[in-house]
């Protein structure tokens, strides 16, 4: 399910206050299949940005597709991408932050 624009616009925003607040501007989208389910994470230097930033999750929250936004939109680049594992639903995606 993707974002709205307001919420798309406070999405950005609070990966761009993480990335100034950690100095750091390589954000990491990990997928995984734990438990009884999928899972996503957003990342910057190893912090887990929904620990610490109030990100929209679960089903309300962001998915691929916002992040492909952000990246049509020129705040995101992608640097790296990992096959999707057809079983485990694992993979690694790293954008940088302009």
């Amino acid at each position: 399910m993707a974002l709205n624009n307001i919420e798309l616009e406070n999405f950005r925003t609070k990966i761009k206050e993480a990335s100034e607040d950690l100095k750091i501007n390589e954000l990491i989208f990990h997928t995984e299949w734990i438990f009884d389910g999928p899972t996503q994470s957003l990342k910057i230097g190893g912090v887990m940005l929904h620990d610490h930033y109030n990100f929209p999750v679960g089903w309300e929250g962001y998915g691929i597709e916002d992040l492909e936004i952000l990246e049509q939109q020129g705040f995101l680049k992608k640097t790296f991408e990992t096959e999707k594992d057809p079983v485990t639903l694992e993979q690694v995606i790293k954008y940088l932050i302009i």
